[in-house]
């Protein structure tokens, strides 16, 4: 059996999918080959509508494009009590699929239209018994999707993305390296300050030249979100115990995915 069906991938959006308009196109048929799909669907947009609802009263305004997210020490604690209350209901789903799965692999192997539309009913029902007890959670902590997400996004950044957004390229000046190299340059300034042969001309020239260097480098930090960076690791290290905890690597892809507005799931979180 494919580890994804065991994971609850599959039945968490991927049945679904291989089953698409079909529902409504089948009608009655459907609805009972899934076992109450209809119901399944409608209780789905309902989830969708509550989504809209938390995003509109709890609005989240996220950092400039290209600007890192800095993370609030409130918000953090809110995110992960939200995320902390609904692992177990996750784990119920995982626990249902396996079982599922178990019981109804070989019928799944056949890839009979039948079997499929029978499993996308189960996984609509299963992933949506978790999404409502997310979206509670959230409301709980008066929390919004979109502020959800962007919030996983920097404390469990993928491992090929940046936590966030605006890593900036090798060959900007903002650069780590590029800013070891200025930084050496100002420290190299002050022994030549102590050479008691410089003319006062020199030592006018030294000492604006490291004056211009300071200024220079903090400008690049600032535009490099150093601070905010800086600040965010300081707070995801107090908080490292409860994060790792609450680590799962498919929670934010079957629980707040399927709940972006249309258009948008898929899409690289900014």
């Amino acid at each position: 059996m494919n580890k994804k069906w065991i994971l609850g991938l599959g039945l968490g959006v991927g049945g679904l999918a291989l089953v698409g308009g079909g529902l409504v196109a089948t009608g009655y048929w459907a609805d009972r080959a899934m076992g109450g799909g209809v119901e399944a669907l409608m209780n789905t947009q309902e989830r969708a509508q509550k989504v809209m609802e938390l995003n509109a009263r709890y609005p989240f305004q996220p950092p400039p494009a290209g600007k890192l997210l800095p993370l609030d020490e409130a918000r953090l604690e809110a995110y992960l009590a939200a995320r902390e209350a609904t692992l177990p209901a996750y784990q119920v789903m995982q626990r249902e699929s396996l079982e599922y799965v178990q019981a109804h692999g070989g019928e799944l192997s056949t890839g009979s239209r039948r079997a499929m539309l029978k499993a996308a009913g189960a996984s609509l029902r299963m992933a949506g018994k978790a999404q409502s007890v997310l979206l509670q959670n959230l409301e709980a902590q008066r929390m919004s999707p979109v502020e959800f997400r962007r919030l996983t996004a920097v404390v469990y950044p993928p491992p090929e993305a940046a936590p966030d957004a605006g890593v900036a390229m090798a060959s900007q000046v903002s650069d780590p390296t590029n800013l070891a190299q200025l930084e050496a340059q100002l420290a190299a300034i002050a022994p030549q300050l102590e050479d008691p042969k410089l003319t006062e001309a020199e030592r006018l020239q030294l000492e604006q030249r490291r004056a211009g260097l300071r200024k220079y480098i903090t400008q690049l930090e600032l535009a490099s979100g150093k601070d905010v960076k800086d600040a965010n690791a300081a707070l995801l290290k107090k908080h490292a115990e409860r994060i790792a905890k609450a680590a799962n690597p498919t929670f934010d892809d079957l629980l707040i995915r399927p709940l972006e507005p249309a258009g948008t799931a898929g899409l690289p979180t900014p």
